[in-house]
Formats: structure tokens, C-alpha cells, sequence
């Protein structure tokens, strides 16, 4: 599922044990808050969805931006929830193979709404993508690559999640597509941490500083960046 990105986290492993037309999401925040908030043009991102994935699709759309606009003034806890939960109600999970006949492709969240499907990544950066719309800062969210255990083996897969850190020290929370429930990462034991990025930078799972820019190591996360802006989501 993870084809060459995991053959990038394997050597984390080794050195690490543990690791309406034209409505723009702009909110009433301070010049600095501003400056974290990430902006979604809705008039380019709904006439791209009504053009690719018909009207039906459109109301998903529509039902997203009413969502994010919704969640603008809660605390960032409660926004956490209310975007977890409108992807699990929005999304239904298919593997890669199954929905674009590859064995690794990471949707933009216009390609994830649009299908109404995705895997873990698709989750992952369409709730990234969201929280960073509603202004919570990078430093704050984390894509968390992960071996998953399988339940009830001792075998595991490859995954991701969405972590957020209130503190840069903090135990972070999980958004995940394997459950609905948002849990301390002390509760998920079936995960085991090997990487994370955002839009800043990648690190191991124990380094403080970035080791490396995540467009340069991971060609999928350059190509998302790349794709969204072209659907309205300026970074």
C-alpha cells in the first residue's frame, strides 16, 4: 500500500526504535492566526468537482465547506472531532488497487470527496487538509506513517494516520480510518510510530528537529501539494 514510501521509513526503523461562486475561507482572526490558516477557494474547488464528479458530488462539497465554516470558532479540540466525524460519515474505505488500479496513489481531497472513497492516506490528508483550513497551525499536525498490527496477529501493514499535538511536546491525539474514536497515542498500542510530515518538514518519530524537506523524500506528498493548489486549496 506504501510501495516506496516504505522503503524510505525502513530506514527510519533501523536508526530509530520509536519513533457562493467565489467564496474564499477567510475568518475573522488576527494577522497571525491568518498567516497559519490555509485558504480554500470553494468557487474553483466546487466548479472542478461539479466538472469531474457531477452534482451529487457538488452537495459533498458544499457540505464540507458548511462544515468548515461550522467548526471556525470552536476550540481546536472540538474541531478535531467535528472533522474526524465528518469524514467517517462522508467516506467509505477502498484500497488503491480496488479504486485507482494502483498499488500506492494519494488522493487530494477533491479526488477523495469526489469518489466518496478512499484508504488511510485519502483520510489522513482530507482531515489535515481541513484542520489547516480552520487555522490550527502546522507545527500542530503531523501525517504519522505507522505499522498497524493486525488484529488478533502479530503481523503488521503499513498505515497512516493524523496526529495532533497540542503542545510540541504533547502525547498526540489520532484521527485515524480505522476507528471513528479519537485516542491518545498511549491508547493506540496496536500502532507503532516510524515517521511523520506535514507541509514544513519530515521527522523521525524521536527527533525534534526535521530531518530532511518532505516534497524532496516523498513524491506523492510534493505531487498533493501540487495537485490542490490547481483545485483551489492555497498553501
Amino acid at each position: 500500500m506504501l510501495s516506496k514510501a516504505r522503503i524510505f521509513a525502513c530506514r527510519f526503523i533501523g536508526r530509530y526504535r520509536f519513533l457562493s461562486s467565489s467564496i474564499v475561507i477567510l475568518f475573522c482572526v488576527t494577522s497571525g492566526a491568518l498567516a497559519e490558516r490555509l485558504v480554500i477557494e470553494f468557487s474553483t474547488f466546487i466548479q472542478q468537482m461539479q466538472q469531474r464528479y457531477g452534482a451529487t458530488r457538488v452537495t459533498v462539497a458544499r457540505q464540507w465547506q458548511g462544515m468548515l465554516q461550522h467548526a471556525q470558532n470552536l476550540p481546536e479540540q472540538q474541531q478535531i472531532l467535528v472533522v474526524n466525524d465528518f469524514f467517517a460519515r462522508s467516506l467509505r474505505y477502498q484500497t488503491d488497487i480496488q479504486l485507482w488500479k494502483q498499488n500506492d496513489y494519494w488522493a487530494t481531497p477533491l479526488e477523495t470527496m469526489g469518489t466518496g472513497l478512499g484508504d488511510c492516506e485519502d483520510y489522513a490528508i482530507a482531515k489535515y487538509v481541513s484542520l489547516r483550513a480552520l487555522g490550527i497551525s502546522d507545527t500542530k499536525l503531523r501525517l504519522i506513517y505507522v505499522k498497524a498490527q493486525l488484529p488478533g496477529t502479530s503481523k503488521t501493514q503499513a498505515h497512516m494516520v493524523l496526529g495532533y499535538y497540542s503542545q510540541p511536546n504533547a502525547q498526540p491525539l489520532i484521527l485515524d480510518s480505522l476507528i471513528v474514536k479519537v485516542l491518545p497515542a498511549a491508547k493506540r498500542t496496536d500502532l507503532s510510530p516510524v515517521f511523520s510530515f506535514n507541509s514544513k518538514g519530515l521527522w523521525a518519530n524521536n527527533s525534534a528537529q526535521s530531518v530532511a524537506d518532505p516534497t524532496a523524500r516523498l513524491s506523492r506528498w510534493r505531487h498533493i501539494l501540487e495537485q490542490t493548489r490547481k483545485e483551489g486549496v492555497k498553501w
